[in-house]
């Protein structure tokens, strides 16, 4: 195999090691409540907007490396609207 693509491989093993521990999990449904996964990212500012939508591609390109499906995102979604919740109380 070229070192190229092992190095792909390597990388796309290292996130799926990082997002799907406990502390991942937490990070990566703090980026998306962050970063316009869960809100609109339009604004009649259009630099604010282009600055959301680059924000969000970047959790878009997570997601799309760990290949999660709408709807394990869906239960994932939920779990952490629960977990923001508990820290409300």
């Amino acid at each position: 195999m070229p070192k190229k693509e092992q190095k792909q491989i390597d990388v796309v093993i290292d996130y799926k090691t990082l997002f799907e521990s406990e502390a991942g999990k937490r990070v990566l449904y703090d980026l998306m409540k962050n970063n316009y996964i869960l809100s609109p990212t339009y604004t009649t500012n259009i630099n604010e907007m282009a600055l959301r939508e680059g924000a969000r591609n970047v959790v878009l390109r997570i997601l799309s490396i760990l290949k999660i499906d709408v709807d394990k995102l869906d239960t994932f979604i939920k779990e952490g609207l629960e977990r923001d919740n508990e820290y409300i109380d």
